[in-house]
């Protein structure tokens, strides 16, 4: 799924949602129509009025910015999710998370998502869907599943696609809640927060840097295809290695869960 799908495919989510939220827009009003209520009519339906309009609304700019940025798409050779150093991150409707992962040139080189889309989970509130452990695949430009990351509370296990465990990472706070230690093996990456949180830095132990993730810091090259400026930026050190990086996409898949719920 390139760029365009993404931002068709967030269009359709948005339609859908304007128009489930008519239904008790047109229930309501036929039983207030019975009893003759106009004011609390109009209290009950203002939240849903506002909701619909709004998903239309989104509907109309994610399609239009689909339609344009079929217009400038250009075909490259698709890379290895893990020798693309910078990307983009999206986020799609899910349980708890779909982070779609693209090129500059729009191009999807991977995507981290729930294991499982029970229905169930599409409604529980966050509080009660985080009590238990969740698993996410980490999957390649084909769809292929790589390595799985299951959470548990402060605890990242991830196996390989044989579903054999092959690291397991443990976060520590610190006195600042700003920055949090994240062990495996024998190494630690220290992830700090800006003062907004929209951005992450993540260290080696002795300090050089090893990713970060931004927001608003599109590339302008890239606007013409990516029509989103706040669309987190992640830029991994070109000497970092393939263990590094999918430690990193750990970390990340535990700090984005629930982005789009």
């Amino acid at each position: 799924m390139d760029i365009e799908k993404y931002y068709q495919y967030t269009a359709v989510s948005s339609l859908n949602a304007s128009l489930i939220s008519c239904i008790p827009i047109i229930l309501l009003t036929f039983v207030f129509i019975g009893i003759h209520s106009s004011f609390t009519y109009f209290l009950l339906i203002l939240p849903f009025l506002f909701y619909s309009i709004a998903s239309f609304t989104h509907y109309y700019i994610q399609k239009k910015k689909g339609r344009k940025t079929v217009e400038v798409m250009i075909p490259g050779k698709v890379k290895s999710i893990l020798e693309t150093k910078t990307t983009v991150l999206t986020f799609l409707p899910a349980p708890s998370l779909r982070l779609g992962i693209y090129t500059g040139e729009g191009t999807k080189v991977g995507e981290i998502r729930d294991m499982k889309f029970s229905a169930i989970r599409w409604y529980l509130p966050y509080f009660l869907d985080s009590l238990y452990a969740k698993s996410y695949g980490f999957y390649n430009t084909n769809n292929e599943l790589q390595y799985s990351f299951t959470i548990k509370k402060d605890v990242i296990e991830i196996r390989n696609k044989a579903k054999h465990p092959i690291s397991e990472i443990k976060e520590c706070p610190t006195s600042k809640k700003s920055v949090k230690l994240f062990y495996y093996s024998e190494k630690c990456i220290v992830m700090r927060k800006s003062m907004t949180y929209t951005d992450y830095h993540f260290e080696r132990e002795e300090g050089a840097e090893l990713a970060q993730i931004k927001k608003g810091w599109m590339p302008k090259n890239w606007t013409t295809r990516l029509r989103d400026s706040n669309f987190p930026l992640l830029t991994i050190d070109h000497h970092a290695s393939d263990k590094e990086i999918i430690h990193i996409y750990a970390i990340i898949t535990k700090i984005f869960a629930y982005t789009n719920h």
